[in-house]
């Protein structure tokens, strides 16, 4: 016999459906309080917070294109320290300062200012996920919880910024001049809230129906037709997958894994979440914008950015190349490249060797800097040097190659680049320059030092005093980069340059015992000549050797000399950390009235 449900009370479990009226009712009212369409709008806000977020750094890259084309004047020693530099020192020695330890060198945290930044991105997104109640409707059938709703369209509508964080060559780097490594960092945040927001999409999706009916309602509703729980499930995983393998301590440890599967996932995911979002309402939008923006870094870097298959030039020729080892397990590459090819200093490229494995290609720093004009024309082309540590893989590959310390061995390259470098002119708005390099850490450093040394031969430069820190571990290591050493020495011959070299092991005990001896008198030479408000360069180019690891937050403040200084380094993430620290601690300096302007630039190593 039919029940006629009609008339039901909505607490009657055959009151299921709006052929009861209580239940279309209950249905009708809670779209009013909470319409499943209106949840489509946190995907929108999400949206206009990164672009205003993008328009203002826009914004500040455009102010520093200007203030290169107009030189800092250098100050009077006397002369006051503006409330504007004093208020920026105070806002640096908070952003630059960071966490040290093991942990946070696993987890890449990045500076306390880039945290804040980044925090800042979390609570707005946090504060969007549960601004609103009720986060759950009184059945599931009066619609998708509305948290569940609008989560998942927060996180589709972050897709198309994850993705542009993460090209080589992408329209934010265009736009704010930060390099791709460095955007790295937060490609990596923002994909750890789009996990967040879809963990919270997920969980309401299992809980209302258990709520409704226990584990058979939740069976009935995953598996039905067209139903959301089950197209969401594979998008899911493969999100988890590639944010777990992104994490810096997995990815370092299994980073075969991720070179290779990143990329492959990442299209899976995408893929599946045209599958997942059926089309409602707008959410192909950001799919489709996450395509075009993947498209076009694609093309950019393949047709533009590729040597190889660049639109202006011949393609996969390759760049004739020669491979030498120099020591200290270190191979320095030579690439020949046309007269056309434009890079600066600070940039990188990504190097493919055919010869030995035509599927990888790596990032490495150029070492030299750009021919002046009258160079290039009496060259056919351009050297750029590279030089690579030997760690495993293709590196210990290259090194075996060159099968001797003498000859170099003839190759050809793939080069695709340039990318990254600094947008400001370091040469003209400061003073005094203090490079630090830890290892390999050193080619980030050297064409910096070769350009600002060659600007301040040629008298453009407003730096006065060049001064490089470098820690090796082995003193052969040192030898890496004597002919780049003369080279500076000869262009700064009356001064100006300071040279301090760190030996944390190796060494015979009769060579250790000789640094250790010297070290007192070359020392004083430099703590003299390194007064905090000196800004003429010394008489003398000083070279110091040091037996152990430098402690940076003393030496730094013993090296600084003008009013404007910037202090570049690269090294392992525990000398960054230290570098940043100290500067943090320089800001001091200009609260004092010491210096105007104490600015830092590190360069990521080994990303």
């Amino acid at each position: 016999m039919a029940v006629n449900i009609t008339n039901l009370p909505l607490s009657d479990p055959l009151c299921a459906n709006d052929t009861c009226l209580a239940y279309k009712a209950g249905h009708a009212a809670s779209q009013a309080q909470i319409s499943w369409a209106s949840q489509f709008e946190y995907g929108h806000y999400t949206t206009w917070y990164y672009i205003i977020i993008l328009g203002l750094a826009t914004l500040i890259y455009g102010y520093r294109l200007i203030r290169n084309q107009n030189p800092h004047k250098p100050v009077l020693q006397d002369e006051p320290i503006s409330i504007r530099y004093k208020a920026l020192a105070l806002a640096r020695s908070l952003h630059y300062r960071r966490f040290s330890g093991r942990f946070s060198d696993a987890l890449g945290l990045p500076s306390f200012g880039i945290l804040a930044f980044l925090l800042l991105m979390v609570a707005f997104l946090v504060i969007l996920t549960f601004v609103e109640r009720p986060y759950y409707r009184l059945h599931r059938g009066f619609g998708s919880p509305p948290l569940a709703v609008r989560t998942g369209l927060m996180a589709i509508a972050l897709t198309p910024i994850i993705v542009a964080l993460a090209g080589k060559a992408n329209i934010i780097t265009l736009m704010t001049g930060i390099s791709h490594e460095k955007l790295n960092v937060v490609h990596r945040w923002v994909s750890y809230m789009c996990l967040f927001l879809s963990i919270v999409h997920t969980v309401p999706f299992i809980v209302a129906p258990l709520k409704d009916g226990g584990a058979k309602a939740l069976h009935a509703q995953y598996y039905k037709t067209g139903g959301m729980e089950y197209t969401g499930t594979p998008p899911f995983v493969i999100l988890v997958a590639i944010v777990l393998f992104s994490i810096p301590y997995i990815r370092q440890y299994f980073y075969n894994f991720f070179y290779k599967f990143h990329l492959g996932l990442a299209i899976v995911y995408l893929g599946l979440m045209f599958w997942h979002a059926a089309q409602e309402m707008d959410s192909w939008a950001y799919l489709w914008a996450t395509l075009a923006v993947w498209g076009a870094s694609i093309l950019a870097r393949v047709f533009v950015r590729n040597q190889q298959m660049n639109i202006q030039r011949q393609w996969l020729s390759g760049w004739p190349a020669t491979i030498k080892a120099v020591g200290g397990d270190m191979t320095r590459v030579e690439v020949f490249a046309p007269r056309d090819f434009h890079w600066t200093a600070g940039q990188h490229c990504f190097l493919r060797f055919p010869s030995l494995a035509k599927l990888q290609n790596h990032p490495f720093t150029i070492a030299s800097i750009p021919y002046t004009a009258s160079e290039k024309a009496s060259v056919d082309g351009q050297a750029l040097t590279f030089y690579i540590r030997s760690y495993r893989g293709l590196t210990s590959q290259l090194l075996a190659a060159t099968k001797s310390d003498i000859d170099p061995k003839p190759s050809r390259i793939w080069v695709d680049g340039p990318y990254g470098g600094v947008a400001e002119k370091i040469h003209v708005q400061y003073g005094s320059a203090i490079f630090v390099a830890g290892g390999g850490g050193i080619t980030a450093c050297l064409p910096w030092l070769l350009h600002t040394a060659r600007s301040m031969a040629e008298g453009v430069a407003n730096v006065r005093t060049v001064t490089l820190v470098w820690v090796v571990r082995e003193e052969e290591h040192l030898r890496w980069i004597s002919e780049e050493l003369s080279v500076l020495q000869d262009m700064l011959s009356e001064g100006g340059l300071r040279l301090r070299f760190y030996v944390t092991e190796g060494g015979d005990t009769e060579t250790r015992a000789e640094l250790s001896s010297s070290d007192k008198a070359s020392d004083a030479k430099v703590k003299s000549d390194a007064g905090p408000t000196s800004s003429t360069p010394s008489t003398a180019n000083l070279s110091t050797h040091h037996i152990g690891r430098p402690l940076l937050g003393t030496l730094l403040p013993t090296l600084v000399t003008g009013r404007r200084v910037v202090i570049l380094g690269c090294g392992p993430e525990s000398m960054k950390t230290d570098i940043s620290n100290a500067v943090a601690g320089l800001q001091s300096r200009v609260m004092k009235g010491e210096s105007e302007v104490v600015s830092l630039h590190t360069e990521t190593f080994g990303w």
